[in-house]
């Protein structure tokens, strides 16, 4: 099979439209806590409603400056964000409800913001709550509608990367980022550190120098930040499970994680957590820790994640469905209920890349018929919002 399909924007799903035009692969209806001190009686509230997703990521008051920015937005977008359906926002005192409803019109679904303080016990602030939800289960019931592949944001992660890594999920990902790039759509990639080496990379696949530029003072200020340290970095990244699976330096590590790309050019630089404003391919200035940087990019939009391992890595995103991708083959033996999609004849000979690819879009159109993926099963991820700024 050629690098792309006959129709090269093939119908790739069935999902929710939403009033910015974009669509969804879920439909969550969410239980969101937007501050720690909500957190217990938001998770509460939703173990009363077996549909909820409950998201509680233990956001902090007394936040300054950019950090401050950041989680704001990163409110909005969860409740933008195409894959949720309908949300009930929970915060702690009373005058909070009033700004986030003005900072959330708009949102194009159903959405109820409470004050846990507005309540008489945590009784009470509990069962009103799994009330809304109900509620909110009902109001967010809609048809589906068709999603053609140029009409996705996928975000692109790797973990657990070893030798299988460069040879297999990797450049699995990197065709069929090929093909979604040429159909239209979006794809986000991101930890700056995991570029460290292959700047060159990024000089070759920028549409412009000044894109370029962007990407590579990213990692000239991740090189100095590790510097400043003080610390051996190669302790931290690769990581212990990367040096124990036959990986010895970031740049060896790095080689293989860029293939995700395939050979697109970057469209641009984003910050953590901002949507790509156009399609193409997309870098993210994103912590390597796998579970920030996937939050990263699912608040950038990304309705679904492709995730290559080597070794077993349990990241998960709540807000998109991540699809697992290995080649290894002791990996997929062990923790075959954990795996998406084995890529592993590639190592064999047995598969080329175009296969590998049609793999790929294969379990992602089984999630876009709504099949969880095993991530969704276990119940992995977190999301977590990096902080630079000591909090008051």
């Amino acid at each position: 099979m050629s690098t792309t399909w006959p129709d090269g924007n093939p119908q790739i799903a069935e999902g929710w439209q939403r009033g910015d035009g974009r669509k969804g692969l879920r439909n969550h209806v969410v239980a969101f806590s937007t501050v720690a001190l909500a957190d217990a009686v938001t998770r509460r509230a939703a173990a009363e409603v077996p549909e909820v997703l409950a998201l509680t990521p233990q956001f902090e008051r007394g936040l300054r400056g950019a950090d401050a920015a950041v989680q704001a937005r990163a409110i909005r977008d969860v409740v933008h964000h195409p894959n949720v359906g309908a949300i009930l926002v929970v915060t702690h005192d009373r005058a909070a409800p009033e700004g986030l409803r003005a900072a959330l019109s708009g949102a194009g679904r159903p959405v109820t913001v409470r004050a846990l303080m507005d309540f008489a016990g945590v009784e009470d602030a509990a069962a009103t709550m799994a009330a809304d939800l109900r509620r909110l289960v009902a109001e967010a019931e809609a048809p589906r509608v068709p999603v053609r592949l140029g009409e996705l944001t996928v975000a692109l992660e790797c973990g657990g990367s070893d030798a299988s890594s460069a040879v297999c999920a990797n450049p699995a990902i990197g065709r069929f980022v090929d093909r979604l790039i040429a159909a239209g759509g979006r794809a986000i990639v991101s930890e700056t550190a995991e570029f460290l080496g292959g700047e060159e990379v990024v000089r070759r696949q920028s549409a412009s120098p000044e894109i370029a530029e962007a990407i590579l003072a990213c990692l000239a200020r991740e090189e100095r930040l590790m510097a400043e340290t003080g610390e051996d970095f190669r302790g931290v990244n690769p990581t212990r499970e990367n040096i124990e699976a036959g990986l010895t330096t970031l740049t060896e590590k790095t080689m293989g994680a860029v293939s995700k790309i395939g050979r697109s050019d970057f469209a641009g630089c984003l910050a953590f957590g901002e949507r790509p404003p156009s399609p193409g391919l997309w870098f993210m200035d994103t912590p390597f820790f796998s579970p920030t940087s996937l939050s990263g990019m699912a608040l950038g939009g990304a309705q679904a994640a492709l995730f290559a391992m080597g070794v077993f890595n349990p990241s998960g995103q709540p807000l998109m469905p991540v699809l697992k991708i290995c080649g290894n083959p002791q990996t997929l033996k062990r923790w075959a209920g954990s795996i998406d999609v084995d890529v592993s004849p590639l190592l064999t000979g047995d598969m080329g890349l175009d296969a590998a690819a049609d793999r790929l879009a294969e379990a992602l159109a089984r999630v876009g018929a709504g099949a969880l993926t095993c991530s969704e099963r276990h119940g992995e991820g977190q999301l977590i919002v990096p902080r630079t700024i000591p909090a008051l």
